[in-house]
């Protein structure tokens, strides 16, 4: 799984997005943010009816479906360019997404769970979300690179490499048990059902999905901001891809020390509190900083802190969960992140027709009254 997360994640484009879509595909910055707005509303659709495909199928069939969307995806992409194409391309894309989205995690969990290393859950799902991280790490400033030489549509077709090796990697991986293969499987329907009612039940899991969606989502517009602003701040394309590299180091080095971290901030709750209120903070800070490494300083902040927070919540909303139901009700925490990323990201293509400092502001502004509003408590941390 680890492996397959890298490959899947060998995003070459990711530090030439905003030049891809804007110089080379000639939408302007707020067609871009209704194109991803378009992508998300269909993950929203297609998480909770993908998760329950997994549960009643298999984690491998919903994996195995996701990287064949994944190929064919970026192969539309690479092939033409046009505002309908990019639409049939994003909802294939979205797609993928969503048969992957709770059927890698709980592929994980339930493999430690049958081999007696359930302890190890929090570590492992930190190192899954760090392999994917470090392959955009690495990928990216070698994609802008590429784009430097051979334009800014060669790293997305290069992407057909490593997804197609991913493939072959994910036809090895091994289903795990969920402890009802002795019973007869419930219908589709049934599996649906029951995973989005045990959700809507459950008030920790639902205080630990706010917590995590609505910061996440946020911190994640920095994704599509960062390239604007630093070009507006005189920073050539070469070097977007090192940018996005640092951005995704930041958080695993985040991931990999969270236990300090939480130990520093004097337990886990409190280190949630700071890992959102930092990054609405240095969203704030971002349209007095006119030196490009001082903005590229506090880009590398926002997600470190912001974005690697949902993985240790993850761990504790796993806590919560019967595995038969597993990929169902992460696919329904799934299922709001999308929903909110379909209403925010119009949003925010809107502030940048007025300029980027207020968007930078209003973003701010935004993280730190869902980290003021969150209902999350010491108890919802424990099973």
């Amino acid at each position: 799984m680890y492996l397959w997360r890298a490959l899947v994640h060998m995003h070459f484009f990711a530090g030439v997005l905003v030049p891809f879509f804007t110089d080379w595909g000639g939408l302007t910055l707020p067609q871009l943010f209704l194109l991803q707005a378009w992508f998300f509303l269909w993950i929203f659709l297609l998480e909770v009816p993908t998760g329950a495909v997994a549960d009643r199928y298999g984690r491998k069939a919903s994996i195995l479906c996701a990287n064949v969307c994944l190929l064919t995806a970026t192969a539309i992409y690479a092939t033409g360019k046009g505002l309908p194409r990019y639409l049939f391309a994003e909802f294939i894309w979205a797609a993928s997404a969503a048969l992957a989205s709770g059927a890698d995690e709980a592929m994980v969990y339930d493999s430690l769970k049958a081999a007696g290393d359930e302890e190890r859950s929090k570590s492992a799902l930190s190192t899954l979300s760090s392999f994917d991280i470090g392959a955009i790490a690495v990928a990216a400033p070698i994609g802008s690179l590429m784009a430097a030489r051979w334009g800014v549509r060669f790293p997305l077709a290069a992407m057909l490499v490593p997804f197609t090796l991913g493939l072959i990697v994910c036809l090895s991986l091994k289903e795990p048990p969920t402890g009802e293969e002795d019973a007869e499987k419930p219908g589709y329907r049934e599996v649906l059902t029951r995973g989005v009612r045990y959700f809507a039940s459950h008030k920790p899991l639902r205080a630990l999905a706010f917590d995590s969606v609505t910061i996440w989502m946020l911190c994640f517009m920095t994704i599509w901001l960062f390239q604007t602003r630093l070009k507006e701040l005189g920073l050539g394309l070469g070097a977007y891809g090192f940018v996005t590299a640092a951005m995704t180091l930041s958080q695993i080095v985040v991931m990999r020390n969270a236990e300090r971290l939480e130990r520093l901030c004097g337990g886990t709750l409190r280190y949630l509190t700071w890992s959102a209120v930092i990054p609405g903070l240095a969203f704030l800070a971002l349209p007095f900083a006119t030196n490009p490494w001082a903005a590229c300083a506090l880009f590398v902040v926002i997600p470190a802190f912001g974005m690697s927070r949902a993985v240790l919540i993850s761990n504790y909303m796993n806590k919560h969960i019967g595995s038969a139901q597993r990929a169902t009700v992460l696919s329904t925490v799934g299922m709001g992140r999308q929903l909110m990323g379909a209403v925010v990201l119009p949003i925010v293509g809107l502030l940048t027709k007025a300029s980027l400092g207020w968007t930078f502001t209003v973003l701010g502004a935004a993280v730190l009254a869902c980290a003021w509003a969150s209902s999350l408590e010491e108890a919802h941390l424990k099973a």
